[in-house]
């Protein structure tokens, strides 16, 4: 069952991604967006390609069909931020961007992964949820200081298009259903405690955005993000 929940997880990012990858297609722009966002992603994903293969997951069809397809996706959607890079302005501070959390999460993942080696493959998995867990904090900077459009639109706060709201809110529920797997193995005795801090400090980093967006789908109307 803990497998399932970690592919469900998986799956739900991937639904997100394809949601954002319409929006960028549509609209010919990555306006609002951060590239950091999607390159951490690239990343991410990249690294389960040479992981998975060591784990329980080898075991499941779905988890072979998700990898695929998230890594596809991951691809299109870091070409097209590349492709469009032209639409945007605006990009996270320095400590936030690409160049800083990838190394980040390296040097982490080097010193805090599961076993006792020094680096064994489980320090590819610590990898990967370590740059997951930073990867949409750039995202979450520019949608707080997306100032000027709400500002002629009248709008009090920085007001958050409607696709990039749900792709940002799938992201979370994904994070918290991953979250319910590290429980389920936690019970059962294994005790990836990094990791699990991992996608709780991802859950907190974005808690207040998540709160905001489930008002919106409960209320109607815009969802401004206010600091």
């Amino acid at each position: 069952m803990e497998v399932w929940l970690f592919i469900i997880g998986y799956l739900i990012n991937f639904a997100a991604s394809c949601l954002l990858l319409y929006k960028i297609w549509r609209h010919k722009s990555i306006y609002g967006l951060s590239g950091d966002t999607q390159y951490c992603f690239l990343f991410a994903t990249l690294a389960r390609c040479f992981w998975s293969f060591d784990t329980r997951l080898v075991e499941t069809w779905l988890a072979h069909f998700e990898l695929l397809c998230s890594t596809v996706v991951a691809c299109l959607l870091s070409y097209s931020v590349w492709r469009y890079w032209h639409t945007t302005t605006k990009q996270a501070p320095p400590y936030l961007r690409l160049l800083f959390a990838v190394p980040l999460a390296a040097l982490l993942a080097f010193f805090f992964h599961p076993g006792r080696q020094w680096f064994t493959i489980q320090s590819l998995v610590a990898f990967t949820m370590y740059v997951e867990a930073v990867a949409l904090l750039p995202q979450l900077f520019l949608m707080r200081n997306m100032i000027e459009v709400s500002e002629r639109e009248g709008v009090n706060g920085p007001r958050i298009e409607p696709l990039t709201s749900h792709y940002v809110g799938l992201l979370v529920i994904s994070r918290a259903v991953r979250i319910a797997f590290w429980i389920q193995l936690y019970i059962q005795g294994e005790h990836f405690v990094s990791l699990i801090l991992a996608d709780v400090l991802h859950s907190l980093f974005s808690a207040d955005y998540f709160i905001m967006w489930i008002r919106k789908l409960r209320n109607g109307g815009a969802l401004v993000y206010r600091l």
